[in-house]
């Protein structure tokens, strides 16, 4: 018998069964590689995938709840690997949960996590609604600088003792910045690896990226650094800090964005073949977030702020975006616009050179990074970029799977499977925009038809339209 379940605080929760579910004669896209399967039949039994096959010869358990698939695309469900929205316990942030399962994400890197990991999953726990799993990260841990919330350690001994701290805490990985010296940076490094925890995070000015992917850093993040140690000019470089003293790409003057087309324009073949070489022997993985790369560089451009979908984002949010301002030339925001192609065609190098690519927006960390949007203004980006669209699926699926240690249990379609599933009206295999032609989404074996993503939205648009005495605020990325 179908059991429904209603608005739980406000909030449509999704259709739940107490049979199997049942998605007949669709086109499975497993994300493995695998060239897209027609007319196949897939069950669902609690919350994981129990049989796959073509329609015909696999039949539905008696009493399952049937969608017809029929010019469907089933894809996994979607991972954003870098987002500062969804463990903060600094600012109320599960308003953006429902943003990210309306558009496919079940689940997200939070790379801003709270002070204890544990007791946040004990609260979060008691949340009652749909959400995105969490992969959480600890607090940032960086050098000395202004109170902003990061955590400061100003030698080897404090560097450990914050590794240690996080780990016991509950930390899914630590997360370093910028201003940590070699002291510090060095130190985190060898506590991780003593203790079996990932490390990741901007490269800190103080390393090179060779030093930081040879220290076991996991994954770098935003490219800060990374075209650097592919320049025959990386020593001159590297030793020209941020202009602002602040971190890699993000500063208001300007002057890093010249730094890093420099970086560009003395590309040399051999030094970016053996970096490459040197990451994919390290596992050091690449998260661009291009779409967030793009939205500060792009900042004097309207066409990419997607406007429309502001009235899914708290009034203050909004009001921080909207009147953001950068002190910028004219010739500075040539250099910025002139950025981005250059980010892409050094994502799409490293891409075919087998370096590992994970999808990620930077959402809420930068302006106009919206939640859920925007991974899809990501894929797209990463196919702009030349990898294919399979791979850009795969940047948010299998490869987030296996980043995590989890590609036992998620990140494909296959018998055992965690059911995280997205179903399309369209095949993102021709086009990779066909990501956002959303017909339902399955949590955990549970459906949630595009009405009730809708309703979702309109909620969420109700939410946002009053502010909140425990807004979100601009985040560090």
């Amino acid at each position: 018998m179908r059991v429904l379940c209603f608005f739980v605080s406000s909030l449509l929760c999704p259709l739940a069964w107490a049979d199997s579910l049942v998605i007949q004669r669709v086109t499975v896209i497993d994300a493995t590689g695998n060239a897209a399967q027609p007319g196949m039949t897939v069950v669902i039994d609690q919350d994981q995938i129990a049989a796959i096959g073509p329609w015909k010869k696999v039949k539905a358990p008696s009493g399952s709840h049937i969608v017809d698939g029929r010019g469907k695309f089933l894809i996994p469900g979607l991972w954003d690997m870098h987002v500062h929205d969804y463990a903060d316990t600094r600012v109320d942030v599960t308003w953006s949960y429902p943003l990210y399962l309306a558009n496919g994400v079940v689940g997200v890197r939070e790379m801003w996590g709270p002070e204890d990991a544990n007791a946040w999953r004990a609260a979060h726990a008691r949340y009652g609604k749909p959400s995105p799993s969490g992969y959480v990260a600890s607090p940032i841990i960086d050098g000395p600088r202004p109170p902003d919330g990061t955590v400061h350690v100003a030698d080897a001994a404090q560097a450990r003792a914050a590794v240690d701290r996080y780990k016991a805490n509950g930390a899914d990985f630590i997360k370093v910045y910028t201003l940590l010296s070699r002291d510090a940076y060095f130190a985190i490094a060898d506590e991780a690896r003593k203790l079996a925890i990932s490390f990741v995070g901007h490269v800190p000015d103080a390393i090179t990226v060779e030093e930081a992917s040879d220290a076991g850093q996991k994954s770098m993040e935003h490219l800060i650094g990374v075209p650097l140690g592919a320049s025959s000019d990386e020593a001159a470089l590297f030793r020209e800090k941020p202009v602002n003293g602040t971190f890699g790409d993000y500063n208001n003057t300007g002057g890093d964005y010249r730094r890093y087309l420099r970086a560009y324009a003395t590309y040399d073949e051999s030094k970016a073949a053996a970096l490459y070489a040197r990451f994919i022997k390290n596992g050091t993985w690449q998260c661009p977030t291009l779409v967030e790369e793009r939205s500060w560089a792009h900042l004097d451009d309207e066409k990419f702020k997607h406007r429309e979908w502001l009235k899914y984002v708290p009034f203050e949010a909004r009001s921080w975006w909207t009147g953001l301002s950068r002190d910028m030339t004219a010739p500075d925001w040539d250099n910025a616009h002139r950025l981005l192609p250059e980010e892409l065609k050094f994502v799409g190098n490293m891409y075919r050179a087998g370096v590992a690519i994970l999808a990620g927006t930077d959402a809420m960390g930068g302006p106009y990074v919206f939640p859920g949007f925007s991974i899809h203004d990501e894929l797209a980006l990463l196919v702009e970029a030349d990898l294919t669209p399979l791979a850009a699926v795969q940047a948010a699926t299998i490869n987030a799977a296996r980043f995590m240690g989890q590609s036992d249990r998620r990140g494909t379609i296959g018998v055992g499977k965690v059911a995280d599933l997205v179903l399309l009206d369209r095949n993102p295999l021709i086009d990779i925009h066909n990501s956002t032609s959303i017909r339902a989404v399955i949590l955990g074996g549970k459906f949630m038809s595009r009405a009730s993503l809708d309703a979702m939205l309109a909620e969420a648009e109700t939410l946002a339209a009053n502010p909140a005495p425990n807004p979100p605020g601009p985040a560090t990325n």
